[in-house]
C-alpha cells in the first residue's frame, strides 16, 4: 500500500470530512482520517491517533458521555480539555480492551491497529448511527465509513448487489451485514470485528437489547419523572457543539419533547432555541388518512407560546424538488433514496438551518420504539401469561384509540400475533386473493424479478414480515429497523453541512424505556401513557392530549401533479437501461402516469400506488442509471 493509495480514499472521502485529511501508514496498514468539525473538541483532533502502548486509531466518533469515560479510566476532566474525543477514547481501549464498547454513549464507527498483536479491530457503535464497512479479498482487507473509501481502491470492484436492491424495493431492510454492493459488507450495530494479519476475521456482539436491565420504582409517578430526567440528560449531552444548536419540531410527542427540554436548557443561559418545521402550501385543505393531520402549525405555535425562547421557521413542503436532489445524493449515499417524496423539503431545511449558523440538529425519530411507543403490542404477550383483565383492558382501549372495528381490533391484537407467520400469510392470500405477494402494494418491482432475487425467503429468513403485524419484540426489530441508517446520516451531513442529532436513541434512554413495565405505556387508560405525564405542565395541553399523527408532506399530491412531465421523461429514460427494465415494472409506472386519480389521494390504495411504488419506481431506476454511468 502506498501513500498515492491513502491520499486516493482521502480525496474520495473528501465530502465526510473537509476541515481536515491525514493519512498514517504502520508497516502492512494504511489508516485514513477526514474530519468535519462538530463537536468544541474536534478542534484539537488530529487522527489518526498513536497511543501509548503505539496503537494507532482512525475513528468518527461522538462520545456523549465524555466526562463518564474519563473518570472511569482515572483521567481528570481538566487534564483531558485539550483532547479530542478519538483520544478519549483509545486511551480507554487500551486501559480496557473490548470492555469499552458497551460503556459508550453516543455514535462511533472505529478502527484501532494493534501493532504488537496485529489485530485489527473495528467496532460500531450499538444501533448503528455510525457505520463502517469492509471489503476482503486474498490479497488485502479494506475498511471504510462509507463505499467511495473501498472503491477508491482500484482492486475493489464496484458491483451491484441485485439481490440487496430487491429487497430495497420491497421495503426489507433487516439484514444489517450486507449493502447494496457486493462484496461490500457492514460492522453489525452493537458488534466489533477482529482482524488478524493473515486475514481471518471474527466478529462478535457486545451489546443486545437482551442485556438491557429491568427498571421497578415505586409509582406511575415516578416513571414519569425518571423519564423526563432521563430524556433531559441525553437532551444536554447531545447539545455539546461546535456551532449554534436548533431542533426539527413537529407537533409530535417525540421532538416537541425534545426541543422543549433543550429550549428549557437554553433558557438557563438566556438562549433562544430556533426549530424547523415543515408544512404544506398556505390554505391547504385537502382530505388526509383517518388519524393524522396534515398542517403542524397549531402545535408548533402552541410549542412556542409555551416555551418563549423558541424561534420557529417554516419550510414549505412544495417549494423544494425531490427528485432534483436525488443524484447529489446518490454520490454522497452510494446507494438508492427510500422516500424521495420527503428528500426535497428536509434538504431545504437542513440547508435553511446552515445558512443560519445551525449546524446540529436535535430530533426525536427513534421515539417510537422509546420514549412514545404505542405499547399495543405488549396485549398478547400479557394473554399468553394468563393476565386476562390486563389483555382485554387493552384490547378495549386499542378499539377505541383506533379506526379499527372490535373484530379487526381484536385480530390485529391478539389473533394475528399468535398464529404462526405461514398461516397468517396464508389466511392473508385469502383475503387478498388477487395479490401475489403483500409487498406488491407498495413495491415497484417487476414480478420475476422479485421471484429470481426470493425476495420472500431473502426476507423470511431475516425475519422481516411484509404484513407488518404487532409482534412482542416490536421495539427491538424497531430499534435496528433500517439498515442504511448510519450511510444515511452521513450523506445528509455531508451534503448539508449539517448533523442530525437524536436524543430519543440515546442509549440510557433506550435501557430506561425497554427496562420499565410496559404496562407504563398504557397506564391509566391513555395510549402513549409514559411521555404524556412525563411532559406535563411542560409542553402545552394541545399537544400532550392530541390522539392525531402528522403527516409529512401532506399536499404532496399536488406538487407530484405538476411534475407529470417530468415524470414522464424521466420513466422514459429508464427504458434506456437494460438493468431497470430488469428490476422495475415500468409498465405499471406508466399506467400510473396514464390513470391520474382525480380524487382519493388519502386513501391507502392510492397513497401506495403514487406516494410509494411511483415516486420509489423512478427514483429507484434513476440510481439504476446513475451506477451504470458511474461505473
Amino acid at each position: 500500500m502506498t501513500r498515492h493509495d491513502l491520499d486516493r480514499v482521502a480525496n474520495a472521502l473528501h465530502q465526510y470530512g473537509p476541515d481536515r485529511s491525514e493519512c498514517a501508514a504502520a508497516g502492512s496498514i494504511g489508516l485514513v482520517h477526514v474530519l468535519m468539525r462538530m463537536s468544541p473538541e474536534d478542534r484539537f483532533d488530529r487522527q489518526p491517533w498513536r497511543g501509548e502502548s503505539g496503537s494507532l486509531i482512525t475513528a468518527d466518533v461522538r462520545l456523549d458521555n465524555r466526562d463518564g469515560v474519563l473518570a472511569r479510566i482515572g483521567i481528570a476532566r481538566r487534564e483531558a480539555m485539550g483532547w479530542a474525543d478519538s483520544r478519549v477514547l483509545l486511551s480507554g481501549w487500551e486501559m480496557l480492551g473490548d470492555d469499552i464498547w458497551p460503556m459508550l454513549r453516543g455514535p462511533f464507527a472505529v478502527a484501532i491497529w494493534n501493532p504488537r498483536s496485529q489485530v485489527l479491530t473495528l467496532a460500531r457503535d450499538q444501533l448503528g448511527l455510525n457505520v463502517v464497512m469492509w471489503h476482503a479479498s486474498e490479497r488485502f482487507f479494506a475498511f471504510a465509513t462509507m463505499p467511495n473509501g473501498l472503491f477508491a481502491f482500484a482492486d475493489v470492484p464496484r458491483q451491484l448487489s441485485e439481490e440487496k436492491f430487491a429487497d430495497f424495493l420491497v421495503l426489507n431492510h433487516a439484514d444489517h451485514a450486507t449493502t447494496i454492493y457486493r462484496n461490500i459488507f457492514r460492522v453489525r450495530p452493537g458488534h466489533v470485528m477482529q482482524v488478524t494479519h493473515d486475514g481471518s476475521r471474527r466478529e462478535r456482539c457486545y451489546w443486545s437489547p437482551s442485556d438491557i436491565e429491568s427498571v421497578r420504582l415505586p409509582s406511575d409517578q415516578a416513571y414519569a419523572e425518571g423519564l423526563r430526567d432521563c430524556l433531559d440528560g441525553a437532551v444536554r449531552r447531545q447539545m455539546r457543539s461546535a456551532h449554534a444548536v436548533g431542533c426539527l419540531m413537529s407537533g409530535g410527542l417525540d421532538s416537541s419533547s425534545v426541543s422543549a427540554l433543550a429550549a428549557r436548557a437554553l433558557a438557563e443561559k438566556s438562549e433562544r432555541l430556533a426549530a424547523y418545521t415543515a408544512v404544506p402550501r398556505p390554505d391547504f385543505n385537502g382530505p388526509v388518512p383517518p388519524g393524522r393531520y396534515a398542517d403542524e402549525t397549531r402545535y408548533v405555535e402552541a410549542i412556542a407560546q409555551a416555551m418563549p425562547n423558541i424561534d420557529v421557521n417554516y419550510i414549505r413542503s412544495d417549494e423544494s424538488d425531490d427528485f432534483g436532489e436525488l443524484e447529489r445524493f446518490f454520490i454522497a449515499l452510494g446507494g438508492p433514496v427510500r422516500n424521495p417524496a420527503n428528500l426535497g423539503w428536509f434538504l431545504a431545511l437542513l440547508r435553511l438551518a446552515r445558512a443560519q449558523g445551525r449546524r446540529v440538529l436535535l430530533g426525536g425519530l427513534y421515539g417510537n420504539y422509546t420514549i412514545s411507543w404505542s405499547g399495543w403490542s405488549q396485549a398478547v404477550g400479557h394473554l399468553k401469561r394468563g393476565r386476562l383483565l390486563t389483555a382485554y383492558r387493552q384490547w378495549q382501549l386499542f378499539y377505541r384509540r383506533t379506526p379499527y372495528s372490535r373484530w379487526v381490533a381484536l385480530r390485529k391484537l391478539l389473533i394475528e400475533p399468535l398464529v404462526s407467520q405461514r398461516l397468517g400469510n396464508w389466511a392473508d392470500r385469502r383475503r387478498h386473493p388477487r395479490r401475489i405477494a403483500a409487498w406488491q402494494d407498495h413495491a415497484p418491482i417487476r414480478s420475476d424479478f422479485a421471484a429470481a432475487m426470493a425476495v420472500d425467503r431473502r426476507a423470511q429468513k431475516v425475519g422481516h414480515d411484509f404484513l407488518y403485524r404487532l409482534r412482542e419484540d416490536e421495539r427491538i426489530r424497531g430499534l435496528a429497523q433500517v439498515d442504511y441508517i448510519g450511510d444515511w446520516h452521513a450523506a445528509e451531513k455531508a451534503v448539508s453541512g449539517v448533523e442530525v442529532r437524536d436524543p430519543t436513541a440515546d442509549l440510557d434512554v433506550v435501557n430506561y424505556c425497554l427496562g420499565i413495565p410496559p404496562e407504563q405505556f398504557l397506564a391509566e387508560g391513555v395510549d402513549r401513557s409514559l411521555v404524556r405525564r412525563a411532559m406535563w405542565g411542560l409542553l402545552p395541553e394541545s399537544v400532550l392530549t392530541n390522539r392525531l399523527s402528522g403527516l409529512q408532506a401532506a399536499d404532496w399530491y399536488e406538487k407530484l401533479g405538476k411534475q407529470r412531465r417530468e415524470l414522464t421523461r424521466r420513466i422514459a429514460q429508464l427504458s434506456d437501461s437494460a438493468l431497470a427494465r430488469r428490476a422495475i415494472d415500468v409498465a405499471r409506472l406508466e399506467r400510473a402516469l396514464m390513470n391520474w386519480p382525480s380524487g382519493g389521494w388519502h386513501t391507502t390504495e392510492i397513497f401506495q400506488e403514487y406516494n410509494l411504488a411511483l415516486t420509489r419506481g423512478v427514483a429507484g431506476g434513476q440510481f439504476l442509471r446513475w451506477f451504470e454511468s458511474a461505473n
